[in-house]
């Protein structure tokens, strides 16, 4: 049987009080189970640690040595605690999160949470940018941190997936396409596009726009676009009323539909991801730390098979905010 913290916090306590039933009231469990565990803790050490008697208990000579070093194990994972709290607290200050408008959904809510929960003493302030920015802020020093959708073709940056999805086109609800179990890119040949409109903010202007028009395509094809959108609700309103289609991540369809528009699986398109990126020269706790709680929840998301890292895109349907 392993030794467990519990077995040694109810033997110093045991110790200290000599006696089961003070120590019971102390550690909270009943005597029965307290008597219990410090029996299973002498058979894991291999030699009796008390002496029970009918005026209380006693330290064995076995027990004497051992209440040393049970003290120390216990004291040292008291300060081990204590120093992770000091270091959670220690960081502090004010951190700008970009977020780009093509994320959005579950997972980027539980990064910002899960920061928050974190480290309380870091004020968290989110800025939204539209699609025209896709490293949301992070090449002109506006935010600190970004939550976005790659590609972000530019020098500097530091970027870290978060969650990966498919990625689906969205229709308007009369489209002839509307009704398909899934649609490939040479089924949507020649059709109109609603696509972002060139980086403004720094990057390679055409990487992001070209990602979510499905360019390169094999063949060479060459998408026509219908209408270019800054904003979310812009791209939504202009594939509704039919300038064009799009393609967005498959977890929009559950975080922000809208009447007018169809969700329909892409195959052979590639998946996106949901990434954290911030200045690779940024060595701030607070940045690093973001960065690391973020890998953290991409962890636990990989572990319960989440694909829902967020609505929106060039071709997303999800909420600007």
């Amino acid at each position: 049987m392993d030794i467990e913290l519990r077995h040694l916090r109810y033997f110093v306590a045991v110790a200290e009080e000599a006696g089961f039933t003070a120590a019971a009231r102390r550690v909270h469990v009943t005597q029965q189970v307290l008597s219990a565990q410090v029996r299973q803790l002498e058979d894991a050490v291999g030699t009796p640690l008390l002496s029970r008697t009918s005026r209380g208990v006693v330290l064995t000579a076995a027990g004497s040595a051992f209440l040393d070093s049970a003290r120390e194990v216990l004291a040292g994972l008291d300060r081990g605690v204590a120093a992770a709290r000091n270091a959670a607290r220690a960081v502090a200050g004010r951190l700008v999160v970009g977020l780009s408008a093509a994320t959005g959904g579950l997972v980027r809510s539980q990064v910002l949470a899960a920061f928050s929960a974190a480290y309380p003493s870091v004020e968290v302030d989110l800025e939204v940018y539209d699609l025209a920015h896709p490293a949301a802020g992070l090449l002109d020093h506006g935010t600190d941190v970004a939550l976005l959708r790659p590609p972000v073709s530019a020098p500097g940056l530091a970027v870290e997936e978060v969650a990966a999805e498919a990625r689906v086109f969205v229709l308007a609800a009369g489209h002839p396409l509307a009704s398909r179990s899934f649609l490939e890119l040479a089924e949507v040949a020649g059709l109109p596009w609603v696509a972002a409109p060139l980086s403004v903010d720094g990057c390679v202007p055409s990487v992001f726009r070209d990602d979510w028009l499905a360019v390169p395509r094999p063949g060479g094809g060459v998408p026509v676009v219908g209408a270019e959108a800054r904003t979310i609700e812009e791209w939504r309103e202009y594939i509704v009323a039919g300038r064009g289609i799009g393609l967005c991540p498959a977890s929009a369809e559950a975080f922000s539909a809208r009447p007018g528009t169809v969700f329909v699986p892409a195959r052979g398109v590639p998946p996106t991801s949901l990434c954290v990126a911030w200045r690779a020269d940024d060595l701030r706790p607070a940045v690093l730390a973001f960065a690391k709680v973020a890998a953290s929840v991409a962890a636990g998301a990989g572990a319960a098979g989440a694909g829902a890292a967020g609505a929106g895109v060039a071709g997303a349907a999800g909420d600007e905010a």
